[in-house]
């Protein structure tokens, strides 16, 4: 992959969680931010080989991106992090959570993300971009991204992170773009 293009991706990526951040702090009511995009090479063996990485991002919604650019995407949260955002959206504190409640809105908070990173990204280059319908991971959500990408295109080369981040640490996720 040229510099240039890695560059376009960087800056992709970093306006899709950007519009992301807005509509994750719009639906908790907190106020998340983006981190700066972070690029790995070697994808599969930063996401399936290090079983720190793997655990940290438990569970995610992964998209398949097709149009102006062909990507996986993948919004993770970790285990904290996402139980914390269910019982918010939910207003519950009921314990524990019910597994098909946690998987609702997941899938409604993945597919919002999602959503908002492809027509921001649209919107940018003035060409269409749609996702595919949604793979939910409850666990090991790393693992099934490495594997989903590795199925999709056999060898890629970069991942590209950006976090988003409340303050306080409470509330945030990951939005990870795997291009082909």
């Amino acid at each position: 992959m040229k510099s240039k293009d890695l560059d376009q991706l960087c800056e992709l990526a970093g306006i899709g969680a950007g519009h992301a951040a807005i509509a994750f702090s719009q639906l908790t009511g907190r106020s998340i931010q983006t981190g700066p995009p972070r690029v790995y090479g070697g994808v599969e063996a930063e996401i399936a080989d290090d079983p720190a990485v793997a655990e940290e991002w438990c569970s995610g919604v992964v998209f398949e991106f097709e149009g102006c650019v062909e990507a996986l995407v993948a919004i993770m949260f970790r285990e904290s992090v996402r139980d914390s955002v269910v019982r918010q959206l939910l207003g519950s504190a009921e314990e524990p959570l019910p597994r098909e409640s946690v998987e609702s809105v997941l899938m409604e908070v993945g597919n919002i993300l999602a959503s908002c990173v492809a027509s921001s990204i649209a919107d940018t280059l003035g060409e269409p971009l749609l996702p595919s319908i949604p793979t939910l991971a409850m666990e090991h959500a790393q693992s099934e991204l490495a594997e989903l990408a590795s199925r999709r295109s056999g060898q890629f080369e970069v991942r590209i992170e950006c976090e988003l981040l409340e303050p306080g640490g409470e509330m945030g996720g990951l939005v990870v773009l795997i291009p082909d």
